[in-house]
């Protein structure tokens, strides 16, 4: 919704005063079915942040605001979806939320690491039970691991999809590519196990990365 001035004119003695609304709307996925993996979160407002808070089936995102608008890419999970935006602006909150179906299949294991600072690039590396490395330069591994949103602009997601479990110990591991002037910045890893299963759980790790250049091993985690 724009910025939506309702047009109504108050008279009140000394003249008129214009009601304006402030705003933030999601503006897509907009509900609905889809079959697409990877989705475009997308939306707009009139609120003057650098970024908004994103929580997509219970992780947190945060996405940069540029010119009113907010975009990412982020992996869909099987079965009913659901995505709420917020932002703090002159001491109120604007929100907006949508939910929709996808069909999709179910992953063994998802990985998704988020950073607290704009414009820096952090990647995930993750090292199978083959020996395979799966990072931005080998996005695909042999056993279906796959790195399938890689971002190099600040905040993430960059997230590791694996759609069927191979036996064996997943070794996860951070690394500031570029701090680009930011002298450190906070990284939060959610590994999602078994997801679209009654078996799902999601574990959380977090650490810090102080310069570029900075690799830091997060945990390791088994599949059976």
């Amino acid at each position: 919704m724009k910025k939506i001035c309702l047009g109504l004119f108050l008279l009140l003695f000394a003249g008129t005063v214009t009601l304006c609304a402030d705003y933030l709307r999601i503006l897509s996925p907009r509900g609905g079915w889809t079959d697409q993996r990877v989705i475009t979160i997308s939306g707009e407002t009139d609120a003057h942040v650098d970024a908004v808070r994103v929580v997509y089936n219970s992780i947190p995102l945060r996405l940069p605001v540029r010119s009113g608008r907010f975009s990412r890419n982020f992996v869909t999970a099987p079965g009913l979806n659901s995505i709420y935006a917020e932002a703090e602006f002159k001491g109120k909150v604007l929100s907006d939320n949508v939910s929709f179906y996808a069909e999709v299949p179910s992953k063994a294991m998802k990985i998704v690491i988020m950073w607290d600072t704009d414009k820096t690039d952090v990647d995930l590396h993750v090292k199978e039970p083959t020996g395979e490395e799966c990072y931005y330069a080998n996005p695909h591994t042999k056993i279906g691991g796959a790195l399938d949103v890689d971002i190099t602009t600040g905040y993430g997601p960059e997230v590791y999809t694996l759609a069927s479990a191979t036996k064996g110990t997943y070794k996860i591991s951070v690394y500031y590519y570029s701090d680009r002037g930011n002298p450190q910045t906070q990284v939060k890893v959610y590994v999602v196990l078994y997801e679209g299963t009654p078996n799902e759980r999601i574990q959380e790790f977090e650490t810090m990365l102080t310069k570029t250049g900075v690799e830091v091993y997060i945990n390791a985690v088994t599949l059976e």
